[in-house]
């Protein structure tokens, strides 16, 4: 039995944007207010710690204020948090425990980062959205074969929201019905069975990126993508099997075989947007599938599937962090924004959940203002840490005065990344629901999975390891020739090694600047995409990140975030 997202368990890319497929070669995957608002300063007073001497949750205090707003692009390393420091805000996230969507854990870091925001005097305000939670309890899975004896069968991890069982869970036949589509089913009789089917991976190289780049830096290394591996599980490609058209067809439940290495499958937490299918389903990985098979050849098989959740109607905060600046910039000639596509999956928000903020006034955004977003839940210390990134950066724009800064600085924290668009109100529309906010926002910038490292499997050729090399990390810019020249500027100048700036593709943006994206809005994302993206881990991965790199990442941001500010049209 395996416990990973109860919430009283400890260790219990490209975000909705689509899915990775083949097309020519490619497919690509695509409140109540904690208000401490200043009319003069970021921090009240600038850049002092606060009045009663008291330490943030986190055991710091703030610094001091700074002075020297510094020109466009120039800050260095030094004027930020250290790089300890930052990775202590991360160690921090992850010791929440897995942040899914309506857990504890989950509630607990958006506890933390409103306090912590707050402490550096932005206007925190807590925005309840409706959610359906899904949360795991517990799984397992034995098979007895046809000489009658009993094998435990371990298991990578289960399909989120695929459906539950009782605490006895179901015992059926097993059928094997290969990769499950269609004409599978047709073939071969599934009612009251628990059928067992393929989850392929496809092979793709880091190529697929590399199409889509109009920059890749250090430019050489173009060249080498072709060899590097981009097999990720988290992409969807092909689409892991049908859990509907397996339950039309009678299915009780559903054993999926990963195509990974054990290391690679195990805590895989995908399809990560899925919506409720009402068929429970296991995910083994490649060796137990083949083991699984070699029984079923001897004879028949009956399995025993268990898998409990709790499933419940709630709510679950947005974030908004406003840091006011001095007032925007004169306003551009015409308008730049693109105009907002009509999308039967972008609905607006319901009465299912309340979507407005209670107790306390709307942001009041300056025309202008710069959106940086990032989300709240996430699996380990990869999904998600833009949020400690955006503290780093809230820390230090707030060290100046509001005269000092161009423009209002609005942080967007969403909680909703890791559900379906039926489970809740996404970035886009919440954004749509919220005419205050968007209808003052100039550009976005939203920040996802930083300072990873490189690790995969060959392919399913190798064990899984370490490559060595950093992953590669995406700048995709949108709706504006000026921030895809900036970005691609700043990559130059931060040196940014093995990063690529990528066109939007398939009405997306790779992740949560997706949203903006969506309205209309100039954005420009940062995000990489691991391997081990989406996987809940005993360490909750965070061997696998570099902690200077995740300093030079976030320094990255803040140069480029500079840039921005300093843009001299409303609207770039």
């Amino acid at each position: 039995m395996s416990r990973w997202s109860n919430p009283s368990s400890r260790r219990g890319f490209l975000g909705r944007t689509g899915g990775l497929a083949a097309t020519a070669g490619l497919a690509a995957a695509l409140g109540d207010g904690l208000t401490c608002r200043d009319g003069s300063a970021g921090r009240p007073p600038a850049g002092r710690t606060q009045s009663d001497g008291t330490t943030l949750s986190d055991g710091t205090t703030p610094r001091g204020a700074a002075t020297g707003y510094p020109a466009p692009g120039t800050i260095t390393a030094d004027d930020l948090v250290d790089a300890g420091t930052l990775w202590s805000w991360t160690e921090r996230m992850a010791g929440h425990g897995p942040r899914l969507p309506g857990s504890d854990a989950h509630r607990r870091h958006i506890d933390d980062l409103a306090e912590r925001l707050a402490g550096y005097g932005l206007t925190v305000t807590r925005h309840p959205t409706r959610l359906s939670a899904w949360l795991a309890d517990s799984w397992s899975l034995r098979v007895v074969d046809g000489d009658g004896r009993s094998h435990t069968v371990p298991v990578a991890a289960y399909r989120p929201h695929s459906g539950e069982t009782p605490a006895r869970g179901v015992t059926a036949a097993v059928v094997d019905v290969g990769a499950g589509d269609e004409p599978d089913y047709r073939r071969t009789p599934v009612a009251g069975a628990i059928v067992l089917a393929d989850g392929a991976v496809a092979r793709l190289s880091a190529s697929v990126l590399g199409d889509l780049a109009d920059h890749v830096h250090p430019p050489e290394a173009r060249s080498g993508l072709a060899n590097e591996d981009y097999s990720r599980v988290w992409l969807d490609v092909p689409p892991q099997p049908s859990l509907e058209t397996a339950r039309r067809h009678g299915a009780v439940a559903m054993i999926e075989i990963l195509h990974l290495s054990p290391a690679l499958a195990a805590g895989q937490y995908t399809p990560h947007q899925q919506e409720h299918a009402a068929l429970p389903t296991l995910h083994v990985d490649a060796e137990q599938g083949a083991r699984l098979r070699s029984l079923l050849a001897r004879g028949p098989l009956t399995a025993t599937l268990t898998l409990t959740a709790s499933r419940r109607e709630t709510t679950v905060d947005y974030l908004t962090a406003l840091l006011p600046g001095s007032g925007a910039p004169p306003p551009a000639p015409a308008p730049t924004r693109a105009p907002v596509p009509t999308r039967a999956s972008v609905p607006a928000p319901t009465p299912a959940g309340p979507t407005r903020a209670t107790g306390a006034a709307e942001p009041r955004l300056t025309p202008g203002a710069v959106l940086v977003a990032t989300h709240t839940d996430g699996q380990n210390a990869v999904e998600e840490n833009g949020g400690p990134a955006l503290l780093a950066l809230a820390e230090y724009f707030s060290r100046f005065p509001a005269r000092d800064r161009p423009r209002d600085l609005l942080f967007l924290f969403s909680p909703n990344h890791m559900v379906s668009e039926a489970a809740t109100v996404k970035p886009d529309a919440w954004l749509r629901g919220h005419p205050e906010i968007m209808n003052n926002v100039a550009m976005a910038l939203a920040a996802e999975h930083l300072g990873t490292m490189a690790w995969d499997d060959r392919g399913g050729t190798a064990a899984y390891r370490a490559t060595g090399r950093s992953e590669l990390v995406t700048v995709p810019v949108g709706h504006s020739d000026t921030l895809r020249e900036l970005a691609i500027d700043e990559v130059k100048a931060s040196d940014l090694t093995r990063s690529a700036v990528l066109r939007p593709f398939q009405n997306g943006l790779y992740g949560e600047g997706t949203f903006p994206y969506r309205l209309g809005i100039p954005t420009i994302a940062f995000i990489s995409g691991p391997a081990y993206l989406v996987q809940v881990a005993p360490g909750d991965n965070l061997d696998k990140l570099d902690r200077a790199l995740l300093h030079r990442h976030t320094l990255f941001l803040a140069r480029l975030l500079s840039r921005m500010l300093a843009l001299p049209t409303a609207k770039p």
